[in-house]
């Protein structure tokens, strides 16, 4: 009898591990084989110990522990990875895409099309970041990412923009973007790279990532409002995402 309810059980918990599968739930299926491979490991651990190989047995428990505290037995990943935030984040336009360093709050960036397609941003002189303000700026997130850029990189560039090439407050209110109005992310890939995040994140990994980086984009430290409104977008995007794919 305990033979068949052992195999029955068994048989069921295959059959379910199938469906995560063929329903594409790789996450919940990567952490359900987690649990499963953690807990038999600690099984395995006690039986040991209780046949009176301590040593043994200790070094299975710390194995499962680290499985099922971690999701990691060595160089074996089981799901940890799956959900950790990236080192940067990344947003995208027309002709940017820019990378915020989490770590450092660097911001750094390459141009997508136009004159100067392929070059990085830091590498180009006064007069070449005016010709490319000039060209982007019927385009409000790529005005709004390059100003966020050199804000980061290039202080006092409006002053020096206003002496040398006669910029003044009439054309930067002209390329300001309208209050309310979405940074339009177009995917929820393009959500989990702006936050800096794997496919899969959970509902908390989402908000702790969003609160980290507002703390070094939001406007009020002397942050890019842009950025802070793309960080914002992807979170409710992505937290919407996961509610719908929890039910």
């Amino acid at each position: 009898m305990t033979w068949v309810l052992a195999g029955s059980a068994i048989v069921v918990l295959l059959v379910y591990l199938y469906s995560l599968y063929t329903q594409g739930e790789i996450r919940r299926l990567v952490r359900t084989l987690r649990w499963i491979f953690g807990l038999a490991m600690m099984a395995a651990a006690a039986i040991v110990a209780l046949r009176g190989n301590i040593m043994l047995g200790s070094f299975i428990a710390m194995g499962a522990a680290g499985v099922l505290m971690r999701g990691r037995l060595g160089p074996i990943d089981f799901g940890a990875g799956m959900s950790s935030a990236n080192n940067a984040s990344t947003v995208k336009s027309r002709y940017f895409s820019m990378k915020l360093e989490h770590e450092t709050g660097s911001v750094s960036g390459t141009v997508r099309e136009g004159l100067f397609s392929g070059r990085d941003l830091a590498s180009l002189g006064p007069d070449e970041c005016w010709a490319l303000y000039d060209e982007v700026s019927e385009d409000p997130d790529s005005i709004a990412l390059l100003e966020s850029w050199l804000d980061a990189n290039r202080k006092g560039w409006r002053e020096y923009f206003a002496e040398h090439f006669g910029m003044d407050d009439g054309q930067r209110e002209e390329t300001e973007r309208p209050a309310g109005r979405s940074s339009g992310l177009g995917s929820i890939d393009e959500a989990y790279d702006v936050l800096g995040l794997k496919p899969g994140a959970s509902a908390d990994e989402i908000r702790r990532a969003h609160r980290e980086l507002m703390k070094k984009v939001h406007p009020d430290h002397g942050g890019s409002s842009f950025l802070a409104a793309r960080i914002n977008e992807a979170k409710d995007m992505l937290l919407a995402h996961t509610k719908r794919s929890a039910r």
